[in-house]
């Protein structure tokens, strides 16, 4: 039998004891925690590069309502579940996408990103340490163009485990979509799409009206899937007023991820000044030489990319702006879950159609609503620029153009 004393030493023991596991269960998780994203530190089990995507075993699809090619218009919803193989635990999943017209990413619920071009598509990654068994991916995909006309999304992704193995899901026939519209909740885990129908396939990567799409993080940067844009002016036989003008293009990094590295490559008949979130980052003056520029640590989630653009004639003549740009940004907590953005010149950037440009336009809390958009003039290679060589030397340097801001 204890006596009293033996019984107080022994309860003394064992609350220490409880207390000591009590400390330890926690700093366990937190250590399988930072395991389950194969952080880069050598303690960690596996060590891998972040997948490589490729759209070569992807199927343009949509909705049951497409015949000869088209559809109508609005807002369809698409649903992959994917079960993980018994034994692994997701680490993350890298995907990309394209679609026509719009298209708005969600995993397990969350907005991840939204894309709104088809000839160039991001690369977006998402930690899945605590999404338990299964992963749901959904899409809002908006056919937006006067009816009827062609509609298509294309996705490819990879889902990387603890153990540094993968698994690829692409889009085919099994994923699921709406017809009609767009239920609420349709993004949801709990949601039921049991009655939704089966995806239809329209042909694989490259295949008309859409051809191939350039994958950011996997294809290098080029001007291919840019078009050269002006502002909307009266322009005879494609001639602009001279003098200078504004452009500003806002893009959103993906949920989570609130910094990045930008890579700019960039061209401008005749001159240009080039601003990333308001700093001054590099000037050219001939537009049969374009530029590259690496820009680090660019604060997001929103970067707002601006042009100082100078067509510097004395009469109206050719004047044009083209770009393409990749951010590259990392989830703060996976250190090798890496998104790819990107953007390039089209008609959603906002050109301002005159010389007197507002003071601060370049600067991120700018107001550019009442901006007009800018006008089409062309893909790359068009006349009278052809085919500006891609910039491989970085261009460090420089100095504003005289007007510019900052000059």
């Amino acid at each position: 039998m204890f006596t009293l004393s033996q019984i107080t030493r022994l309860a003394s023991v064992l609350l220490a004891t409880s207390g000591a596991l009590a400390s330890a269960f926690p700093n366990q998780k937190r250590s399988n925690d930072t395991t389950q994203c194969l952080n880069t530190r050598d303690s960690d089990l596996v060590k891998r590069a972040s997948p490589t995507l490729s759209f070569n075993n992807s199927q343009w699809m949509w909705t049951s309502e497409l015949a000869n090619g088209v559809a109508p218009d609005g807002s369809r919803g698409f649903r992959k579940t994917f079960v993980p193989p018994q034994g692994k635990t997701p680490a993350f999943l890298t995907l990309a996408y394209a679609v026509d017209n719009i298209g708005t990413l969600f995993v397990n619920g969350q907005e991840i990103a939204t894309e709104d071009v088809w000839y160039t598509a991001g690369t977006y990654c998402v930690n899945l340490a605590d999404c338990g068994c299964a992963v749901v991916i959904a899409f809002n995909a908006t056919n937006e163009d006067p009816p009827p006309n062609p509609a298509g999304l294309i996705v490819d992704g990879i889902v990387t485990y603890t153990d540094g193995s993968t698994s690829p899901i692409v889009s085919d026939t099994t994923w699921r979509t709406s017809t009609g519209g767009l239920p609420s909740g349709f993004q949801d885990l709990t949601f039921d799409d049991s009655t939704w129908s089966p995806a239809v396939t329209e042909g694989g990567n490259g295949v008309a009206p859409w051809g191939n799409v350039a994958l950011a993080g996997s294809d290098p940067l080029s001007f291919t899937p840019a078009r050269w844009i002006w502002t909307n002016e009266a322009a005879v036989g494609g001639n602009y007023p001279p003098g200078a003008r504004a452009f500003r293009y806002s893009l959103t990094l993906p949920a989570g991820q609130t910094s990045g590295t930008a890579t700019v490559i960039i061209d401008t008949d005749n001159e240009y000044s080039l601003y990333i979130n308001g700093a001054f980052v590099g000037t050219g003056t001939d537009f049969t030489t374009a530029q590259k520029y690496v820009v680090e640590n660019v604060q997001g989630p929103e970067i707002v990319f601006a042009v100082y653009a100078v067509n510097t004639d004395t009469v109206p003549n050719p004047a044009g702006l083209l770009a393409a740009i990749e951010v590259t940004s990392q989830d703060g907590y996976c250190t090798q879950c890496i998104s790819t953005s990107s953007a390039v010149t089209y008609t959603a950037w906002k050109a301002f159609p005159n010389a007197a440009i507002p003071a601060g336009f370049e600067q991120p809390g700018f107001d550019d609503s009442d901006w007009p958009n800018a006008v089409d003039e062309g893909g790359y290679g068009v006349a009278p620029w052809g085919n500006v060589p891609v910039p491989t030397t970085v261009t460090t340097g420089g100095t504003p153009l005289p007007g510019a801001p900052g000059s």
